[in-house]
């Protein structure tokens, strides 16, 4: 890709740099690298006009807690959202873009159990460059899902809830998986993979990523 890409980190304890060094070997992508959690958003905002879309990876935060660079990540990505600048949210990130645009997001059972491991998402209906039927094989770690989608949200990959999510005319893609995940995730913080469960949800999370921003660019 020749596009530059922001990839937002939106970390509260490790940095997921080994997931942003995955995405830009994978990829063959330029990026910068942002950490509102620790900085807000003024990188972002710094950066934003050689900026042609966004990634927003995976945290152990949740948007229950409100706390204040939640709004500030939320209402920057909703901005440039809105000038059709591409976004792909993964677990964390597509649960926050999510609840910014209506859904709610909610502990997918009342034990507050972690869902882990490899999930099969299936494709229910054709859209951009995707196709009703296809399966992707995706890295799952989390304990809340997103519920009750708005109008303008669609879901259209299922295997637990609202697994993979597009809004209707933005160019907007959130999955509750991780396919950013690196080696060092998968051995980290997700720990029940094999390692050839390794390699089947990083060759379908790239997969995912890649087709996202082939059809957005």
């Amino acid at each position: 890709m020749t596009n530059q890409i922001a990839i937002i980190d939106p970390f509260v304890k490790t940095p997921s740099i080994n997931c942003f060094n995955n995405l830009v070997k994978v990829l063959g992508l330029k990026a910068t690298y942002h950490m509102p959690s620790i900085y807000g958003v003024d990188s972002l905002l710094s950066t934003r006009s050689e900026t042609s879309g966004y990634i927003i990876l995976g945290s152990a935060s949740h948007v229950h807690e409100k706390l204040p660079w939640h709004f500030a990540l939320a209402e920057f990505a909703l901005e440039e959202l809105h000038k059709k600048r591409p976004i792909i949210g993964f677990c964390f990130g597509h649960q926050i873009m999510c609840h910014a645009l209506g859904a709610k997001v909610e502990y997918y059972s009342p034990d507050e159990n972690k869902q882990m491991g490899q999930r099969n998402v299936k494709i229910t209906q054709d859209f951009w460059n995707f196709k009703n039927g296809e399966v992707f094989d995706l890295a799952v770690t989390h304990k809340q899902v997103v519920r009750d989608l708005p109008e303008h949200l669609l879901e259209v990959g299922v295997s637990l809830a609202n697994d993979i999510v597009i809004h209707k005319e933005l160019p907007f893609l959130g999955t509750q998986s991780h396919p950013e995940a690196s080696n060092y995730f998968c051995h980290h913080d997700i720990t029940n993979l094999s390692e050839s469960e390794i390699g089947v949800v990083q060759k379908g999370g790239t997969s995912l990523i890649k087709r996202f921003f082939e059809y957005h660019f």
